[in-house]
C-alpha cells in the first residue's frame, strides 16, 4: 500500500513527529465521498490564516512598547498549541485559527522591539521573506531542490534545537542571569549561526511544497488545507524572524 508520508514536522500526525500519515487506500476509505484538496484549498485557506496573523500581529504592535510582555506570554502560548496541532490525529482548524493569532500577536510584538532599535528592519525582513518564499518555489518547481529523508531531519533538528535555545535564552533572561551570547551577539560565528538557520529554514518551505504536492496527488480530503496553510504559516514566521535577528546583528 501507498504510503503518503508528511515531510513538514507541522503536517505529522499520529503518534509523533515523523509518523506517517494514513495510505492513499486508506484515506479513500475514510474520506468517500470528501471534497478532495486542491492548490487552490491551500491557498485560500494560507491566505485566511496569514489575515488573522495580520491583524493580531497589529495588536502585538500597539501593545508592545519598550518590553517584551505580550510577546512572551503568546509566543509562549503559541509554542504550546504547536505541539497540540503537531500531535494530533485529527485536523483541528479552531487550534490552527487560534495559533494564527497568538503567533500573530508574538510576531507583532517582537516586530515592534526590533523596528524601535533599528528603524525600517521590518520592511527589509518582510521584503526577504517574500524573496526566499518565491525562490524556493521556483527551485522547488524546477526540480533543483527536491524533499529528501536527509533535508527533513535536518530540517526537523534544527527547528527543535532553535526552540529549545530559544526557550533558554528567555529563561536566562527572565532570571536576571545574561543570554545565550551566540544567539544575539553580532560576532562572526554568531552572524554565521543565523545564517545557517535561515538556510535551514528557508528548507521548511521544500518540504511544505513536497507535502502539498503528495498530497493533492494522493486525493487527500479538502479538510487537509488545513494542515497545509498551517505548515507554510510556520515557515513564514521562521524564516522573517530569523531574518529580523540576522538583520538586527548587521546592524549592531
Amino acid at each position: 500500500m501507498a504510503i503518503l508520508r508528511s515531510s513538514n514536522p507541522a503536517f505529522t500526525r499520529g503518534a509523533g513527529f515523523g509518523a506517517p500519515t494514513p495510505g492513499v487506500d486508506e484515506l479513500e476509505r475514510m474520506y468517500a465521498g470528501s471534497d478532495r484538496l486542491t492548490v487552490d484549498d491551500v491557498v485560500m485557506h494560507t491566505l485566511g490564516l496569514f489575515a488573522v496573523l495580520g491583524i493580531a500581529a497589529g495588536f502585538g504592535w500597539m501593545l508592545t512598547g519598550g518590553g517584551g510582555s505580550v510577546a512572551l506570554a503568546s509566543g509562549l502560548g503559541a509554542l504550546a498549541l504547536s505541539f497540540a496541532i503537531g500531535f494530533s490525529r485529527t485536523v483541528r482548524p479552531a487550534l490552527i485559527i487560534v495559533f494564527a493569532a497568538l503567533e500573530g500577536l508574538f510576531v507583532g510584538g517582537i516586530s515592534r522591539i526590533y523596528e524601535i532599535a533599528y528603524a525600517g528592519i521590518v520592511a527589509q525582513a518582510l521584503l526577504g521573506t517574500g524573496i526566499v518564499f518565491v525562490t524556493m518555489l521556483v527551485a522547488y518547481r524546477s526540480g533543483r531542490l527536491r524533499a529528501t529523508p536527509r533535508m527533513r531531519k535536518i530540517v526537523i533538528g534544527t527547528l527543535m534545537g532553535v526552540v529549545g535555545v530559544g526557550l533558554l535564552d528567555l529563561l536566562l533572561r527572565a532570571t536576571g542571569v545574561g543570554h545565550v551570547p551566540i544567539l544575539n551577539d553580532a560576532s562572526p560565528l554568531g552572524i554565521l549561526l543565523s545564517v545557517g538557520i535561515l538556510v535551514v529554514a528557508a528548507l521548511q518551505f521544500i518540504l511544505d511544497f513536497d507535502f502539498i504536492e503528495s498530497a493533492v496527488r494522493a486525493g487527500a480530503p479538502k479538510q487537509e488545507a488545513w494542515r497545509a496553510s498551517y505548515g507554510l504559516l510556520v515557515g513564514f514566521v521562521w524564516v522573517y524572524l530569523e531574518l529580523l535577528r540576522l538583520l538586527g546583528k548587521l546592524r549592531q
